[in-house]
């Protein structure tokens, strides 16, 4: 069996009690209103291998995204999207919060 590492599967090494625990982070994101901007939040967040409890985007008049998405990972798994979310062109601002 093939462990998942990204989800904090390691039930392949018989520790299936050694993943750190999960519970629900928010991420906001503010970014430019480019046409591929949905994509390139997807693929970030693809990584945490689980998909969104809720996503949420509203463009704003000034041209600028305001992205919600709420989704089941540990710390150190939100700590890596929100660096690979804001080394994107487009992003201006990402935080995050459990």
């Amino acid at each position: 069996m093939t462990a998942d590492v990204y989800a904090g599967d390691d039930g392949a090494h018989g520790g299936a009690g050694n993943a750190p625990p999960s519970r629900a982070v928010t991420f906001n994101i503010v970014a430019d209103a480019d046409a591929d901007l949905l994509v390139r939040v997807g693929t970030a967040m693809n990584l945490l291998n689980a998909a969104p409890r809720e996503f949420h985007m509203e463009v704003r008049p000034e041209g600028a995204a305001a992205l919600t998405a709420s989704v089941d990972c540990s710390e150190a798994q939100a700590e890596l999207i929100a660096r690979k979310l804001q080394r994107l062109t487009s992003v201006r601002y990402v935080s995050w919060c459990s």
